[in-house]
């Protein structure tokens, strides 16, 4: 969410028209909306998996799961690095 809102911050910053700015904030807002980084619900039973998809999404790193357990980090690991 902190990443997203300083790429509102710098759009709205922008050079240009303020309601091109708008609305263009507007389809950006929609859009992230259905972000999963954005919006979860968060159930014990699948958190190995929401983690998983944040990696894949690029929502969080694999250095963002220094600390966790093994078989948590390797389940987090992009269908990339499974090949």
């Amino acid at each position: 969410m902190e990443r997203l809102t300083k790429e509102y911050i710098e759009l709205l910053s922008s050079p240009g028209n303020a309601s091109d700015h708008f609305w263009e904030l507007e389809e950006r807002i929609r859009k992230d909306k259905k972000n999963p980084g954005v919006l979860i619900e968060v159930r014990k039973s699948s958190a190995i998996w929401d983690i998983a998809g944040f990696v894949g999404n690029g929502i969080i790193t694999m250095d963002e799961l220094d600390g966790f357990s093994e078989d948590l980090i390797e389940i987090g690991l992009p269908q990339s690095h499974w090949l």
